[in-house]
This record gives C-alpha cells, structure tokens and sequence, in this order.
C-alpha cells in the first residue's frame, strides 16, 4: 500500500470519526452525562478532521452551529486542513 493510499484512508478514518463525536457529543448533551470537550473536537479539526466537524454542524444534527467559536473557527480550520492536504497530495510519492 503506498503512502498516497495511507494517507487518503487516514482523512477518511478521521472525518468519520470526527463526525461521530459531533453525533455522540449531541446525543449526549440531551442528558446529564458527561459531553465531549470542546477543545477535543477542535483537536480533532486540526488533525485534519475538520470535514467531520463541519458536517456535524450541518444538518440534520446542527450541533454548535450558533456557538461563535465553532461558527468561525470550525471553518478556518477547514481552510487550513485544506491547504494542508493540498500541500501533501502535491508532495507525495
């Protein structure tokens, strides 16, 4: 497997992931349990997985779409992963 293929199965496994955090993150913030740290969803933005992120603001679920942190900076960070993969995929293999 070649690190081009590697690399486009790491965005995916985190996007998903990602995701999946906004999901359980909403599903357990109708409860008094414990909730996914904001900074823990930032940190997985930044580890290029902010697509996730983005889509779980959107809808159907819009979890912390009208928090202003996460209005602006789940975006930015999105430009960033962008330009950051950009970068890779030019300099592989």
């Amino acid at each position: 497997m070649s690190i081009s293929h590697l690399f486009f199965s790491y965005l995916i496994i985190i996007n998903v992931v990602a995701y999946l955090c906004m999901v359980i993150d909403k599903i357990l913030s109708k409860g008094k349990n414990g909730r996914i740290p904001e900074k823990t969803l930032f940190g997985i933005a930044f580890l290029l997985g902010a697509a996730g992120i983005f889509l779980g603001m959107l809808a159907p679920i819009r979890h912390k779409f009208v928090k202003t942190l996460f209005k602006w900076g789940i975006p930015l960070v999105l430009l960033m992963n962008g330009a950051a993969i950009w970068f890779a995929v030019k300099n592989l293999d």
